[in-house]
Order: structure tokens, then C-alpha cells, then sequence
């Protein structure tokens, strides 16, 4: 991934696209489901492996979407990642038997076994890569093992348990080309069975091995070893073996890389007498090679090295923070650079990745981060490879918080922005009990552009935050944030994408929490925000409209303002959605009830929030109204009463008014004009039209331009119904709108002469 805000390249653009939209290059049934590669596609084999890999790390790869792979004539696969996949059986793996296959990770994948290894019949002479680790329950058929694989180089076996000695024996027998080999986590007394290997493997990891001193022996004795890895979890590490490593670097000519970390093989302390050490002006000891050279090290058994290694791990060890480190590239939890270089190598090792996030995290409180986006890059890495392990997530969520900071204030590295907020909500939607990693999600989240940035993903994270509300039910903190982010989600949501977001559960949602909070009679920031929401989430949406009047939104209403009458956010953001009702036709007969439309009359009087609580009332009557005489249907108030009170209030607002508000569309609004039998509903539209021209012409003016709104306008003028207040007003705006179009021009003008 490029961290420089490059952009993707236009294959996997494809991909990505191809991966959302199956139907573009697979035969689907009715229910969606992939059949098969359409008969006329043929893919090159560089994007059908990034077809099923890409599909593994978003956890879309199950059965039928394997099986889609399964001619090599239309999906050539070369290099097959399949880690972590719970959907994959051996059966689902037989359909990549006739592939040939170069690399093939089948690591951590709980539903196959040793059978499946019977598939790979094809790929006998071309597989070179072969992961088979984590998988706990792959029982071998038989004791003699052996794999038909002539051509393997690479094998990682780490962690099978339960592999007797003889089946290691008559493994490494078979395997004559191999020359790496990961056994990490190996429960055996030696190493007795690298006998056939110990010339030929150039990299060995030991990974959580309980070694005995034996072991070391064969290790010593496998002199074309590179890069060896001896590494423990700390709380596995012996004591007494840092006299071994010496002996270990001077056994490994070709030792280039080595990993200690946990262990106790890299005390500062030890071996500090030799007779072959002399001190140098630092007072560092250095052990001189016969022909003068040697390499300046804190690490007494590391000063045998004839030159620097390539890399070292130190991970959890004191050495860590030694002062001369004898190595290019350091792991370690100490420094910026080690703990980067921590990130990278321990990809696959949940619980040392646990504690270099740890590391990491205590940095960002004490430093700025030369290289942040770097480690923004890793940590979703982590993220994503280890979606399960709860501490992984909550260490990586707490880090990603830290290290995004800022972030809404640019724009910048769109992919890797989009990379961190699936990362997040992967992690939230695996953990959705974790109180800290809800938290620690939402609060990252908030450090993004909001909407634009989580635009892509909005269904998800909107499925997210519905859940935090019925999961965490007593933790207003979290309950605020989350209701923040839906609110401000759904702002900018289309009208499809705001019905698809009240269907998973939205405006369901709000209503719970402002019931809850109105048996509680607590009116605090998670009731104002929900009211809000339920305001922008039916703004031109009936569905949702209609979704608010079943669920019994208008007695929450009602029940609200007479609950907190003082509240004046509370009660703008409940007009405003009763404006948003109001608008919908078929919705009007349900608001036509005595105890609605009196309560919109008497707050046509109310200065609550300045006018816009009386300006919402009056708008919800003249949509009421424009129905006509006939669907007046209460007694009381009278309907000519409701009028007159209409006016007053309208001819009571200053026109100049600067609003708390955001049309993106006047439509409503332009629906009204044309009701000449009703001129107070038309009084209401025109006196918004004016405002919102007069204080906001940037925005509006061309808005009433695009919809017609002017053609309207003039209609009116030419009617001799309306009375002259609202032809005033219509005057007013057609001289706003005359006024910036000359103003626009002027500026034309000027920018060309310049």
C-alpha cells in the first residue's frame, strides 16, 4: 500500500470492484450465491489470486465462492492465502486440486486435515510455499509421514500438536529440497529428527519451543543456518542459557539473522571476564577475531560476530535497551524503529504482537512518531490478521486512536483512511460485547471527516453503533458518541441510502433511547442528539417518516414537550422532524388529530430557539393546510383561526434571521406556491424563500434557480389571490435573486478582464 496518497492502480480498482459486485464476472443464483466463472471470462493469474485472497481477508471466501476457482482455464491460480477461513473444509479444497499451484497458506483454518494435502496432486512438481500452522486438530492419518512435494523449499508446521518424533523423522526424510522450516511451538525432547536437513535449511524457527540443552547441539551443527529464530513468549523464558549464545554464534558462520526475544540467551551482563575480550574508549567489551576484526556489542554473547547482523530480535529481553546492538535492523519494544520492525516481522504472533501494540501505545504518550502512517499501516495490518483476538483489537484501537489524530482536518491518503475505518469496525463487529474496544472504535472513528470519510462503509458502521445501544445500555458515554456519529452519518445520506439505514434499524433505534430516557425524565445530550437524527434520517424519506408515526413517535412527542418544557434543542430538533412528516401526503391524515394540531397552534407563539420553533409549526400546519378545507377534520382549533394565528406569527419574524438549518432541496417548499386558494400557505413558503435567499444567497439562490423555483414566483405576481404581503415578499426575492445574478456577472466580468 502506498502511505504517500498515490492511487490504487487501476487492476485492483477492479478487483475490489469485481469483489462487491459478483454478477460482473460470475454466474449468480437467485440468491446472490456464485455458481461459476461466466464461460466467456478468462482471468490472468495475477488477479484471480487477488480475487480469492482479497475475497479471504474480508471473510467472503466460503464454499461457493472457492468453488468458483475450480478451472484453471478461467481462474489460473499461483499463490493461495487462505489464513484464518472458518468456511473452508477439505471438500470446498478439492476444487483447486488442478491448479498448479506455487504457494499455498492453509494456516489456522480449524475445518481441514492432513487430507487435504491429497489435492494438491497437481501442484506436486510447482509448489514451492507450504502453510499449514495453527491448525490444532490436523491429525495426521499415519506415523510415516511424508509429502510428495519434491520441489518444497518452504514449510511452516508450527504448532501441529501432537506430531510424534517418527512422523517429524520421516517428514524431513521426504522433503529433500526444503531449506526453511518453521516447527514453532514444537513439543518434542530434541531435535534429533533435522538429521536429514541440518545442510541444508538456511532459516529455522523455534518459535516457543521448550528446547533442552541437547537441541542446542543440532542446532550448532546446521552450518548453512542464516536465519534462526529461538524466540519465547517472556513468561516461557529459562533462565541460565545466556552462556549459549556465543557458542551458537560462533557454531553459525552463515548466521545473518537471529531472533532471541523472550529469552534470557541475551543478557548484557553475562560472560564479561572472557580472556579474548579488550576494552574499547567506550569501555565496551569487543571480542577480536583472529584476524583483528569484531563488532561492538553490549550483548556479551553476540561480541563472537565477525560483522553486524542483518537482524535481531530482542523483543521483552533487557537487551533491548543496550547501547551498542550489534545488528541493521533491531525488534525490540524500546524505540520507535524497534517496535516498527516488531510490527512487521511478528505478523502471525497474536500474543508478541499483543505486547509490541503495548509498546507502541506507551510511545505515542511519550513521543511523536517520526514515521506515523507507517505504523497506522501496521497496526490495520495486525488489525486484520487477528480479527478475533480481543487484545489485539483493543490494544490496536487505543493505538490507531492516537495515531489518526488530525485526520479530519485533511484529506490526504484516501486508501489508508479507508483501510483504518474497515479495520475498526471489523474489530467492533468481532467484539461486540468489549466495552474498550466499542469505545476506543468510536472515539477513532471521531477522529476522521465525518461523513465524507465513512461513506464507503456506512452500512456497516451503521449496523455497528445500533448495536453499542442495546449492548451497553447503562454506559452513557459511550451511548453519546454513538448516537454523535448516527446522527451525523445519516445527515448526508442520500434518500436510498437513509431508507436502507432505517431499515437495519435506525429510527427503531432512537425512539428506544428517547423512551428510555423519557421514563427516566432525563432530558440530556443522547435525547437531543436522537431527536436530531430522527430529523435528518427523515428529511424526504417516508419510509422512515412512516416508520416514526408506527412506532408511536408522535406520543413521544407530545409527551417530551410537556416533559421538558424548557428544552430549546429538544424542541427545535422534534419541529424539524415534524416538518420533515408533514411533507409526506399520506402521512397528513394521521397528524390531523385535535391534540397534534393544537399543540402546533400554540407553538406557533413560542420563541423558543428564536424562530425556529414557531417557523416548523406554522410550516407543518401549511403543509396541513394545502390539503385543503375538506381534510380539516378536528373541530378544534377552528381551521380559520389556525390561519389568522399563521399570519401573525409570520409577519412577526425579522426577515433577516439567520437560520440553524439546511435544505438541500426546496421542493417542499415550491409545492406550496401554488396553492392560490390557501395564501397563508403560500405567505409561510414565500417568507421562507425570501430568508434563506436574503441571508444565504450563495447557497440558495441557484438552488431556486435549478428547481423552478422562479417561474413559481412569478405565477404568483400574476394571481390576483394572494394578498399583497406575500407579493411583497415575492418581490423581495425575485430582487435577491436579479441583484446576485448581476453581482454574478460583474464578477464574471472582472475575472475575465484580469
Amino acid at each position: 500500500m502506498s502511505l504517500t496518497g498515490e492511487p490504487e492502480s487501476l487492476g485492483d480498482i477492479c478487483v475490489h470492484y469485481c469483489l462487491a459486485n459478483l454478477g460482473t464476472f460470475c454466474v449468480l443464483d437467485g440468491a446472490g450465491v456464485p455458481l461459476a466463472i461466466k464461460t466467456d471470462i478468462c482471468i490472468p493469474s495475477e488477479y484471480s489470486d487477488k480475487l480469492l485472497n482479497w475475497s479471504n481477508e474480508r471473510g467472503y471466501a466460503d464454499g461457493p465462492f472457492v468453488r468458483v476457482f475450480s478451472d484453471p482455464q478461467q481462474t489460473r491460480l499461483r499463490h493461495v492465502h487462505l489464513h484464518g477461513n472458518e468456511k473452508i473444509n477439505n471438500q470446498v479444497l478439492s476444487a483447486l486440486r488442478e491448479h498448479h499451484l506455487v504457494e499455498l497458506d492453509l494456516s489456522c483454518c480449524p475445518n481441514i486435515n492432513a487430507d487435504c494435502l491429497q489435492h494438491l496432486h497437481q501442484s506436486k512438481h510447482t509448489l514451492l510455499a507450504l502453510n499449514i500452522s495453527g491448525n490444532a486438530s490436523f491429525p495426521w492419518p499415519h506415523q510415516d509421514i511424508r509429502l510428495d512435494l519434491p520441489r518444497l523449499r518452504v514449510l511452516n508446521i508450527g504448532n501441529l500438536h501432537g506430531l510424534p518424533l517418527t512422523s517429524l523423522e520421516s517428514l524431513a526424510r521426504s522433503l529433500s529440497n526444503l531449506t526453511s522450516l518453521d516447527v514453532s511451538g514444537l513439543h518434542v525432547d530434541d531435535l534429533s529428527f533435522l538429521e536429514p536437513l541440518k545442510h541444508q535449511l538456511s532459516s529455522l524457527v523455534l518459535y516457543n519451543c521448550s528446547l533442552k540443552d541437547q537441541a542446542y547441539q543440532m542446532i550448532m551443527s546446521m552450518k548453512a543456518l542464516r536465519h534462526l529464530d529461538m524466540s519465547v513468549l517472556p513468561e516461557r523464558k529459562t533462565p541460565g542459557k545466556s552462556h549459549l549464545l556465543s557458542k551458537l554464534v560462533a557454531s553459525l558462520p552463515a548466521l545473518t539473522s537471529l531472533d532471541i526475544s523472550g529469552t534470557s540467551l541475551g543478557d548484557v551482563d553475562s560472560d564479561s571476564g572472557s580472556d579474548d575480550m579488550s576494552d574499547t574508549d567506550s569501555g565496551v567489551q569487543v571480542r577480536r577475531s583472529q584476524d583483528g576484526g569484531g563488532v561492538r556489542s553490549t550483548i556479551a554473547g553476540l561480541r563472537g560476530l565477525r560483522q553486524k547482523l542483518d537482524f535481531l530480535g530482542l523483543v521483552e529481553t533487557g537487551a533491548a535497551g543496550a547501547e551498542h546492538i550489534p545488528a541493521h535492523r533491531v525488534a525490540g519494544h524500546m524505540t520507535e524503529q524497534q517496535v516498527l520492525t516488531a510490527l512487521q516481522v511478528y505478523l502471525d504472533r497474536s500474543q508478541m504482537l499483543a505486547k509490541c501494540l503495548t509498546a507502541l501505545f506507551e510511545l505515542l504518550q511519550a513521543v511523536d512518531l517520526e514515521d506515523p502512517l507507517q505504523f497506522v499501516h501496521l497496526v490495520t495490518m495486525v488489525m486484520r490478521r487477528h480479527p478475533k483476538d480481543p487484545n489485539i483489537q483493543v490494544a490496536g484501537s487505543a493505538a490507531l486512536y492516537h495515531l489518526t489524530k488530525g485526520w479530519g482536518k485533511t484529506s490526504d491518503f484516501i486508501k489508508l483512511r479507508r483501510v483504518t475505518i474497515q479495520a475498526l469496525t471489523s474489530g467492533m463487529e468481532h467484539h461486540p460485547k468489549e466495552l474498550t474496544m466499542q469505545r476506543n472504535g468510536c472515539l477513532t472513528l471521531c477522529n476522521f471527516r465525518i461523513p465524507e470519510d465513512l461513506e464507503f462503509e456506512y452500512q456497516r458502521v451503521a449496523k455497528v453503533l445500533l448495536r453499542i445501544f442495546s449492548n451497553f445500555r447503562n454506559e452513557e458515554f459511550i451511548q453519546r458518541i454513538a448516537v454523535y456519529l448516527c446522527n451525523i452519518i445519516v445527515c448526508q445520506l442520500s434518500g436510498e441510502q437513509k431508507e436502507l439505514v432505517g431499515r437495519i434499524g435506525v429510527v427503531e433505534t432512537m425512539l428506544k433511547l428517547i423512551h428510555e430516557r423519557l421514563n427516566s425524565k432525563t432530558c440530556n445530550e443522547v435525547m437531543e442528539i436522537a431527536w436530531s437524527t430522527l430529523w435528518n434520517i427523515t428529511d424526504e424519506t417516508p419510509q422512515n417518516c412512516q416508520m416514526f408515526i408506527d412506532g408511536s413517535g408522535m406520543d413521544l412527542f407530545l409527551s417530551c414537550l410537556e416533559t421538558f418544557p424548557d428544552k430549546q434543542e429538544l424542541h427545535r430538533n422534534m419541529l424539524g422532524l415534524m416538518g420533515n412528516v408533514a411533507e409526506v401526503k399520506f402521512l397528513r391524515p394521521r397528524l390531523m388529530q385535535e391534540r397534534y394540531v393544537t399543540v402546533f397552534n400554540s407553538l406557533l407563539e413560542s420563541e423558543s430557539d428564536g424562530i425556529e420553533v414557531s417557523y416548523n409549526s406554522c410550516g407543518v400546519l401549511s403543509h396541513m393546510m394545502s390539503d385543503g378545507a375538506d381534510c380539516w377534520t378536528v373541530s378544534q382549533p377552528c381551521r380559520q383561526q389556525v390561519l389568522e394565528r399563521m399570519v401573525q406569527a409570520i409577519e412577526r419574524w425579522d426577515i433577516a434571521t439567520k437560520r440553524n438549518i439546511n435544505y438541500r432541496s426546496f421542493e417542499p417548499i415550491l409545492k406550496l406556491l401554488s396553492d392560490h386558494d390557501t395564501p397563508q400557505v403560500q405567505h409561510w413558503a414565500v417568507w421562507a424563500l425570501t430568508n434563506l435567499t436574503r441571508v444565504y444567497p450563495d447557497k440558495y439562490v441557484q438552488l431556486l434557480r435549478d428547481e423552478g423555483g422562479i417561474t413559481l414566483l412569478e405565477a404568483i405576481l400574476n394571481n390576483p389571490q394572494p394578498y399583497p404581503p406575500v407579493k411583497q415578499l415575492v418581490n423581495m426575492v425575485l430582487a435577491t435573486c436579479h441583484q446576485y445574478e448581476q453581482q454574478e456577472l460583474e464578477n464574471n466580468g472582472r475575472a475575465e478582464n484580469n
